[in-house]
């Protein structure tokens, strides 16, 4: 009796193994099927999509109000897709470009690369405020591949804000930038003189040290914010340049000070984002109704709903202003399974994000993959299909698409662009 027994746990046990393992098949199988009536690829020549996802992107584009790019920062594909991007919505009623720089750093650059010899001139301004190599003044615009996807965006008449917080390493040239305005405004410019000299050398003493502490040293020394109280309240913009880049300081203080308040430095970031890109969209709300944009953020800050740090960044506010509107929003998150770096180091990303896998089986080699995530997330949502993997269905419910290349590291520092 107790032998039947065994032999029958043991048939009712492998019974429910070989389902099980059916069933994964069987779940497999459908999510592969779905992926494939839902993949587009093209290639890009001359800025210029070629293939059957120029025609999805552009009628996504052209139904929605805000088109997000979410990004990997430091490769020269994102910055090639975007520009061809940017060519392509242009005649879709997009005006506006919306990218990861404080909204004074992107002035600054947008006004060097306007002149004349504007690269000349950018890479020299990278030249004088980065002598060491190490501290660039404006992240993620560095490199040639992100000033020709600038230029092409001008050539086109967008307009492009600048909606982050001031990059730490901005303050530099942004104190330069405050002592030659405010000086001819002053009656004793020899005595704010002395105090710009003595500041802008604490500045950069502060920036420099190693104590993880910095960025309180920055909020705390007496003699940079002799300087700050002595430049404010003469001129309206400096003030408010000068009120915002110490907010930007805090949240850097925040996420690296002794006590590592994470949460709070990115969710003030998040906050900051917000509020600069409603001072932009307020201002173009005067030229047209419901005003179309472009973002090009890393793709922490794009997704829908909770970002992985538990945060609702700008991502999901563009989604919710696009339903208040009565209008759509789309997202993308560009990636791949390979990272080639400028060593040629060939980096397998599948270790960091795992949750791609299966998405990654379906890259085209040579080829852009665009794969709609849309009806595979409805499929799950639904019942149809069912997915244990919570990392992969949150994947699915953040972004609308994934865009799959090898990325390969960016191509030429705009400092070295004539060696």
């Amino acid at each position: 009796m107790k032998k039947n027994r065994k032999f029958l746990f043991l048939a009712c046990f492998l019974l429910v193994c070989l389902a099980s393992r059916k069933s994964f098949a069987q779940n497999s199988s459908s999510i592969d099927s779905i992926i494939q009536l839902n993949k587009y690829t093209f290639k890009i020549v001359n800025n210029k999509l070629v293939g059957n996802g120029n025609d999805f992107l552009k009628k996504e584009a052209k139904n929605s109000q805000f088109f997000m790019i979410g990004e990997l920062h430091g490769n020269k594909e994102t910055p090639k897709f975007t520009s061809a991007i940017l060519k392509l919505l242009k005649p879709e009623g997009y005006n506006n470009f919306a990218v990861e720089i404080g909204p004074f750093s992107n002035k600054k650059l947008l006004s060097i690369i306007k002149q004349k010899n504007g690269i000349d001139s950018l890479s020299n301004f990278y030249k004088k405020y980065n002598q060491d190599g190490s501290t660039n003044p404006i992240p993620f615009f560095d490199g040639m591949d992100e000033v020709r996807m600038l230029e092409v965006a001008l050539t086109n008449a967008y307009n492009i804000w600048g909606i982050d917080q001031e990059f730490i390493y901005a303050a530099p040239f942004l104190f330069d930038d405050i002592f030659n305005k405010i000086k001819k405004l002053k009656n004793n410019s020899k005595g704010y003189e002395k105090v710009y000299k003595k500041a802008r050398a604490s500045l950069l003493k502060q920036l420099t040290t190693k104590s993880k502490s910095k960025y309180n040293f920055l909020l705390d020394d007496a003699i940079i914010n002799e300087f700050i109280s002595e430049s404010k309240g003469i001129d309206n913009e400096v003030t408010t340049l000068l009120t915002e880049l110490e907010k930007s300081w805090k949240i850097y203080a925040y996420g690296n000070g002794p006590t590592k308040q994470h949460f709070e430095s990115n969710n003030s970031r998040a906050i900051m984002m917000k509020h600069y890109f409603f001072d932009y969209y307020k201002k173009a709300l005067s030229k047209e109704p419901n005003p179309k944009m472009i973002l090009k953020m890393g793709s922490m800050h794009t997704v829908y709903g909770k970002n992985p740090l538990a945060i609702y960044d700008i991502g999901n506010t563009l989604y919710e202003l696009s339903t208040l509107n009565n209008s759509k929003s789309f997202n993308i998150a560009l990636t791949g399974r390979y990272y080639i770096r400028s060593s040629g180091e060939k980096i397998d990303r599948l270790k960091y994000v795992p949750e791609y896998e299966k998405l990654f089986e379906h890259q085209e080699e040579n080829l852009w993959t665009l794969i709609d995530l849309r009806p595979l997330k409805k499929a799950i949502y639904n019942g149809k299909i069912k997915v244990d993997d919570k990392k992969f269905k949150a994947l699915l419910y953040r972004y609308d698409s994934v865009l799959l290349k090898t990325l390969k590291a960016t191509t030429e520092d705009i400092r070295d662009y004539k060696n």
